[in-house]
C-alpha cells in the first residue's frame, strides 16, 4: 500500500512544492489531467465514456469528444466535485500541495493568502475535499489487529460567570458530561440555558484502526455516533472488520459483546495505557490527539452538521501521514477528480445554501440506543 512506503525525510519531502514552484499553467493542467486520466495524451470522455485522444481546444483549454454521435465539450475538471471552478490549474495544485503540508488542518484565512483567493472560495473547495475523502473512502472490512475507541466532540460546556457550589445528580451535566467536565463542576452551570442547549449537539467520534505489520496505523475508518453504546459498537463492528480478527479496545462496557465474534482484549486505562501483554488502543489514541490538536489550535470547535467531514479527512490524514507529498498531492487530486459532482457543497455560494437552510441537512451519525422517535427518523447512516 502507498502509505506503507519507506518514510521520506528531510527536504525530500517537501519535493511536490518545488515542483510547482515555478510551473506553467500548461504544465500544470497537463498534470492534473495526468491525475484524472491516467495519461496525457488520451482523455475520457466524461459523457461517452470513450477513452482515445480527443480533439483539443487549445484556446479554451479544453478537449472535444471525437465520436460524432458525442461531441460532448469537456476539460479536466468536468463532472468531477471541480466542476465550474473559477480557480486557475496553478492555484489549485497550489491548494493541494498547502492542505497536505498543514498535518493537524489549515485556517481558511491561511489557506486563501497562500492560494491568493477569497476565504468564501476557500471554504469550499476545502469542504468539497473533505466530502470526496469521505464518500470515496476505503471502506472494505479491516483483518488482523484492530484498535477501537471513542471521543467526546461538539456539545462543550461553557464556564460560568459565577461558580455553583452544589450540583443537582439528575442535571445536564452529570447526564451528558464527561469525566474532564466533571472534575469542573464548580467553574460550570449545568442549568445554564446556554449549556442544556449544547447538551444536545454532543455527540462522539467511533475511530477504527487497523495495525500495520510494522506496528503502526495502516487504515482509519470513523462514524458518527450519539453516544459510545453497545449497539452502534457491534454494528460499526459488523460492517468493518472480518470475523476472528483481534481488537483492542478500553473498558467501556460498551465493547462487552465483541468477545463473540472476535478475539476481544481490553485495557484497564483507569490504571495502565498499555498492559504487559502488549494490550492497547494507543492508535485509536493517537489518532484522536491529531484531530484535538486541529480542534485547539486550527478550527478552535466542531459542529454535529460538519463533523463527519472534519474526521474522514483526520482518518485520511492518520491513513498517509508517512507518505511522500507527491504521492498525498496525488491520492488528493484523483479523489477531486473523481466523477460525480458534490452533493453538498456545488453551489452553496450561490444560493444552494438557502434551500439547506429551509430543510436542514441530514446528520451522518448513527441513532443512539434510548434516542426519540424523531431522531431514530432523522439519519441512520454511518459516515
Amino acid at each position: 500500500m502507498e502509505n506503507q512506503m519507506k518514510p521520506v525525510r528531510g527536504a525530500a519531502r517537501r519535493d511536490m512544492a518545488r515542483r510547482i514552484e515555478n510551473i506553467t499553467e500548461d504544465e500544470a493542467e497537463m498534470l492534473l489531467a495526468e491525475y484524472r486520466f491516467g495519461s496525457r495524451n488520451l482523455q475520457c470522455c466524461p459523457a461517452c465514456g470513450s477513452l482515445a485522444r480527443h480533439y483539443r481546444l487549445q484556446t479554451r483549454r479544453q478537449w472535444r469528444c471525437r465520436h460524432v454521435q458525442c461531441g460532448h465539450t469537456f476539460s479536466v475538471t468536468s463532472g468531477t466535485a471541480l466542476d465550474g471552478r473559477k480557480l486557475s490549474y496553478r492555484q489549485l495544485l497550489r491548494f493541494l500541495v498547502h492542505v497536505e503540508a498543514s498535518p493537524k488542518g489549515t485556517s481558511l484565512v491561511a489557506l486563501s493568502n497562500a492560494v491568493l483567493m477569497t476565504e468564501k472560495c476557500a471554504l469550499q473547495n476545502l469542504m468539497k475535499f473533505r466530502e470526496a475523502l469521505m464518500v470515496h473512502a476505503d471502506r472494505a472490512p479491516m483483518t488482523g489487529t484492530i484498535h477501537i475507541d471513542g471521543a467526546h466532540v461538539c456539545g462543550k460546556f461553557r464556564r460560568s460567570n459565577r461558580r455553583v457550589k452544589k450540583i443537582d445528580p439528575k442535571s445536564v451535566l452529570e447526564i451528558h458530561g464527561t469525566s474532564e467536565v466533571k472534575r469542573r463542576l464548580r467553574a460550570i452551570n449545568p442549568q445554564s440555558r446556554a449549556n442544556q442547549r449544547r447538551a444536545k449537539n454532543k455527540r462522539v467520534l467511533m475511530c477504527l484502526v487497523q495495525v500495520s505489520a510494522e506496528g503502526g496505523a495502516e487504515r482509519v475508518i470513523v462514524a458518527m455516533c450519539r453516544s459510545e453504546n453497545a449497539q452502534d459498537v457491534n454494528e460499526l463492528a459488523k460492517r468493518y472488520i472480518m470475523p476472528g480478527s483481534r481488537i483492542f479496545t478500553d473498558e467501556n462496557p460498551a465493547y462487552n459483546e465483541l468477545g463473540r465474534c472476535y478475539e476481544h482484549f481490553v485495557v484497564n486505562h483507569s490504571e495502565e495505557y498499555c498492559t504487559p501483554e502488549g494490550v492497547s488502543d494507543n492508535l485509536a489514541e493517537s489518532f484522536f490527539s491529531r484531530m484535538r490538536r486541529g480542534q485547539y489550535g486550527v478550527h478552535h470547535g466542531f459542529r454535529p452538521q460538519y463533523m463527519a467531514f472534519y474526521g474522514w479527512e483526520y482518518a485520511w490524514r492518520e491513513t498517509h501521514r508517512r507518505s511522500p507529498q507527491s504521492v498525498k498531492v496525488g491520492l488528493m487530486a484523483r479523489v477531486l477528480l473523481m466523477p460525480g459532482y458534490s452533493r453538498y457543497w456545488r453551489g452553496y455560494h450561490g444560493g444552494q445554501q438557502r434551500k439547506l437552510r429551509r430543510r436542514v441537512r441530514k446528520e451522518l451519525v448513527l441513532p443512539e440506543v434510548a434516542s426519540s422517535k424523531a431522531d431514530l427518523g432523522s439519519s441512520g447512516e454511518v459516515a
